[in-house]
Parts: C-alpha cells; sequence; structure tokens
C-alpha cells in the first residue's frame, strides 16, 4: 500500500509579461510504506518542485498529494500545518539547525511543539542518538561539530517524533565524501530497521546508490525509474548511465543499458 501519492501533479509558474512555465506536467507517482526514493534530474528539470510539492512546501497548479490516506492539497492552512508536524519529516542541504540550541535541543524540537512529556523527549533522544552515533555530542552546539554531526542531528530530529514520510533535499550536498557515507549510511539503516519512508532528491550518485527505487526527471516528466537489486556498486554505474543518457540525445537509448 502506498503511503505517498501524487496524481496528475502539475506545477506552472506565471513569469514576466504573462509567459508561463511548467515545470511538473501532469506527474504520477505512487510511494510505499519502507521505501527509500531517490529523486535525480538536471537542473530545472523539476525535481526540487517535486519535492516541495509532494511536502506540501508549495502548492500544485492542479492535481492532487495523498498522504496516508489523507488528501494533503485540500487542507486548510491550519491542519496542514498540523498534518506537517506529525506525519512529516524534513532534511535539509544546510541542516537548519539553531545556534542558540544544544544538538540535543535542536533534535528534540519536534516533540517539544507536539507537547510530549520531558521523560518520554529523554527517553527518545537517547534512543535515536545511540542509532545514529551522535550520543556524545548532545550537549554541544552547532558550531561545536563537524557538518556531518550536524546533517545526523537533523536526521534525527527528522525521525524522533516518528513521522510517516521524511523529505530529505540534496542532505549530502554541503558534505565531504566521508561524512556523506556516514549520512547514507545512517539513513539507509533506518530504513532497513524501522522501515521509514523517505524520499530524496539528490544530484550525486554515489547518495543515490543508497536509495531502493531511483526515478529521473526530465522537462518535468518521468524520463525513467531504475531499482537497485541485489548489488549497489552496479546501481551506482546503472544511475551513471542514465545520467549521461539524460545529458545525450535519444540515439543513446541503443548503446546503454538501463
Amino acid at each position: 500500500m502506498s503511503v505517498l501519492a501524487a496524481e496528475n501533479l502539475t506545477k506552472i509558474y506565471g513569469g514576466k509579461r504573462g509567459i508561463q512555465q511548467e515545470a511538473l506536467h501532469q506527474f504520477q507517482l505512487d510511494v510505499e510504506k519502507g521505501e527509500f526514493l531517490g529523486i535525480m534530474g538536471p537542473s530545472g528539470s523539476g525535481k526540487t518542485t517535486l519535492l516541495n510539492l509532494l511536502s506540501t512546501i508549495d502548492n500544485p497548479t492542479s492535481g492532487k498529494v495523498i498522504i496516508n490516506g489523507e488528501v494533503v492539497t485540500s487542507l486548510s492552512k491550519n491542519k496542514l500545518a498540523k498534518f506537517r508536524r506529525r506525519e512529516m519529516g524534513f532534511i535539509f542541504q544546510d541542516y537548519n539547525l539553531l545556534d542558540t540550541l544544544t544538538i540535543g535541543e535542536n533534535i528534540l524540537l519536534p516533540l517539544t511543539l507536539q507537547g510530549e512529556k520531558v521523560k518520554e523527549m529523554e527517553k527518545k533522544l537517547v534512543i535515536v542518538t545511540k542509532q545514529l552515533g551522535i550520543d556524545m555530542i548532545i550537549n554541544k552546539r552547532t558550531y561545536e561539530v563537524s557538518g556531518g554531526q550536524m546533517q545526523r542531528a537533523a536526521i534525527a530530529r527528522a525521525i524522533i517524533h516518528d513521522p510517516t514520510v521524511i523529505f530529505a533535499d540534496e542532505p549530502t550536498g554541503n558534505l565531504d565524501s566521508k561524512a556523506s557515507l556516514q549520512v547514507m549510511e545512517s539513513l539507509s539503516a533506518l530504513q532497513q530497521t524501522h522501515r521509514t519512508t523517505t524520499v530524496m532528491v539528490t544530484h550525486d550518485p554515489f547518495a543515490a546508490s543508497f536509495c531502493g527505487r531511483v526515478i529521473f526527471i526530465k522537462d518535468g516528466k518521468l524520463f525513467n525509474e531504475i531499482h537497485q537489486g541485489e548489488n549497489r556498486q552496479s546501481f551506482f554505474q546503472d544511475i551513471l548511465n542514465v545520467q549521461s543518457l539524460l545529458g545525450g540525445n535519444m540515439d543513446d537509448f541503443q548503446t546503454i543499458r538501463i
């Protein structure tokens, strides 16, 4: 059963002098519970637009988004804000942690907003930070820890309230290769142990190779879709192949294995 679905999602941006640009065209998508989905595509392809619509950060021109059976595109602002707090987790490229709070306080923000009891919050904090290997830094400030630790703190914040779906926007974009590996291994482990459902936009084939399925977007439409199978290394190669295809022309279809 899908926990996240897009039905005929279209997004049109109005330009200067009435010129309109269609960023996404009647897009269809189903994401199953426990799936780790990657979204890739060249700049301007519509991948960020899709993520913003799925995560309710932006509204579609037409079509609808359904999460856990709820048509979120028709919710009022108040109901949507509550739904987002309860059902969604967000991981951003620039971490979005508050410098005025400790790492632990940052992680607990979703539970604080929900008015959870302090004892429960402390219990959950111990569990989630141990899982992510950051239990030693919860009393530090953001400027005292590395980028990789900050991103794992952002992951902890995204999952601590047990959301239905996590949205990740270029989570390794600001990280070196070692920190990227740690972050992607953390996301992958969470998906396997907790069956968390994650939708991630990335331009990085290495990060995408941790996903179970990757969809490629071109000009606001689905271009291709590939699944991991048994071997992450060969999946990584498949991702590179489709990326080169996206940059090429239609004759390339004959020579590249997808």
